[in-house]
């Protein structure tokens, strides 16, 4: 599951009973660009985004994860 936001996609991947939430710039075809802006893993997606959220200092980063958290 992913979500665009402009330039950048918060993704959300299911793995040994906890969540991972990473943010990924990408190109215009959606091909990730560079390293993860920043990644993490929690319970639910909320507590992986939102755990994220805690990890990431870059304003529009953050700004995806609360549009992704639909806030």
């Amino acid at each position: 599951m992913s979500e665009h936001h402009g330039n950048l996609v918060v993704r959300f991947y299911p793995a040994k009973g906890e969540w991972t939430c990473v943010v990924q710039r990408v190109d215009a075809d959606g091909m990730p660009v560079g390293e993860d802006l920043v990644s993490a893993t929690g319970a639910t997606k909320d507590a992986a985004r939102a755990r994220a959220a805690t990890l990431v200092d870059d304003a529009d980063v953050r700004g995806a994860l609360r549009v992704a958290g639909g806030l």
